[in-house]
């Protein structure tokens, strides 16, 4: 008979319905799921880039803060370290006699700078 017949590949008869196979495949999908993500491994990992990303603000914090104020004063430089920048490509409306005076403005003209402050 067509609906008493056990399927041997997944053990179900025929007379299961379409919505009862899906539920048991997400509920099958969902459960692994939840296995694998609560290993220790990937925790671990969850963790670790919480950390680092707290750690890159702190050292960002700390070199722009703390390290580059003496930095410049040191060093012969007459204005703000982060607008240092060197001109790799000149843009359409370069003048050879004052060039940029600063990173926003060589960019907006189309400039290829590498900006090192």
């Amino acid at each position: 008979m067509p609906g008493a017949l056990p399927d041997e590949e997944s053990g179900s008869t025929e007379s299961d319905s379409l919505i009862d196979r899906g539920h048991r495949n997400v509920k099958r999908f969902w459960d692994g799921f939840i296995d694998f993500a609560f290993q220790g491994n990937i925790l671990q990992i969850a963790f670790g880039l919480i950390l680092a990303a707290a750690f890159t603000d702190l050292v960002k914090s700390f070199v722009s803060d703390v390290l580059m104020p003496p930095i410049s004063i040191i060093l012969p430089i007459n204005r703000n370290m982060e607008e240092k920048f060197a001109v790799l490509r000149a843009g359409p409306n370069f003048n050879t006699s004052t060039g940029y005076n600063t990173l926003h403005q060589a960019q907006d003209d189309g400039a290829v700078v590498m900006a090192y402050g």
